[in-house]
């Protein structure tokens, strides 16, 4: 199964799920202000957001920089779309600084507990809902059966051709009978699991059509 990349946001897009979130909190923005190319900052009455699109996770620099600007009667807020270090992450919690990693589709995913205090219960629908392909969810009869087991303990089914193990004495994809099959019948313990995400949720995939669709995970 493969699953191709989903761009990260904008600083548009950024920008507006974070306004969302905090008119749904009850703090809508009255102020904006565009910092740089990769960040805005967001002003209610009683809160102030920084809004970042770095290319990689913001580290306990930009924390600092928000501890030298911002008053402590104020709630502060980074929202951030590459995430944090864990340094950023410590000082933040301990200076009452909420972070939050905004999703692909917008969703404001907390990152420490000043976040989750603030984070309501019933969050804003994700702006950006990621509609995926079909074709990014496909089963392909070379990922049918395959776990990390050895090689020498699978064989080819004789009759759909797909790979199934030896503890095995009939094939889970057509039923044939598996020739120099373990004795014994199938073993309990055996798992099947996607090679690409670890899923044990697998459909099996009949080789004479067309590869059908996987449902997702």
């Amino acid at each position: 199964m493969r699953q191709n990349p989903v761009p990260a946001l904008t600083l548009d897009q950024a920008y507006q799920a974070a306004y969302l979130w905090m008119f749904h909190v009850g703090e809508p923005p009255v102020e904006i202000a565009e910092r740089g190319s990769q960040s805005v900052e967001l002003r209610s009455d009683g809160m102030t957001a920084f809004v970042r699109v770095p290319d990689h996770e913001l580290n306990q620099r930009t924390v600092l920089a928000v501890l030298a600007s911002e008053p402590n009667n104020r709630t502060r807020l980074i929202f951030s779309t590459a995430g944090f270090t864990p340094g950023a992450v410590s000082i933040a919690e301990a200076q009452g600084i909420a972070l939050f990693t905004l999703a692909v589709d917008g969703s404001a995913m907390p990152e420490n507990g000043r976040a989750i205090d603030l984070a309501p219960l019933d969050g804003p629908p994700p702006p950006f809902p990621v509609e995926h392909r079909e074709d990014d969810f496909v089963i392909t009869k070379a990922n049918w059966g395959r776990t990390e087991f050895p090689d020498d303990e699978w064989i080819d089914c004789p009759g759909c051709g797909t790979n199934q193990h030896r503890s095995l004495d009939a094939c889970r994809v057509c039923g044939s009978h598996l020739p120099g099959a373990a004795a014994g019948g199938p073993a309990d313990d055996v798992v099947y699991r996607c090679v690409d995400c670890g899923s044990q949720n697998v459909e099996a995939v009949i080789p004479t059509a067309a590869p059908r669709r996987a449902e997702r995970h």
